[in-house]
């Protein structure tokens, strides 16, 4: 997956726009994921709906993704984070 800096756009509605290039390969194993997902939904969707869930959960996670400069940046970030939340829920268990 690559991280491709928008163009500039007005902020017209208050939505932040991001651009996600994903290659074929990746957004066929998408498109299986989500058909894993919901079977009812279109494939055409099914991928960006796989994307759009995933960011959901880092958005709702607390994981700050936004700096993130490259494709092993984002990996290295998200990775971070979900060690440490695996921790802290593993501290508040004992």
């Amino acid at each position: 997956m690559k991280i491709v800096a928008a163009k500039t756009v007005e902020n017209e509605t208050g939505n932040d726009i991001e651009t996600v290039v994903v290659p074929r390969a990746q957004f066929d194993y998408l498109g299986r994921v989500g058909n894993e997902m919901n079977p009812a939904m279109p494939m055409a969707f099914a991928g960006a709906h796989v994307i759009r869930t995933l960011l959901e959960r880092f958005e709702e996670s607390g994981i700050d993704l936004t700096e993130a400069t490259s494709e092993q940046e984002l990996t290295q970030i998200a990775a971070r984070g979900m060690r440490q939340r695996g921790r802290e829920r593993h501290r508040t268990r004992d």
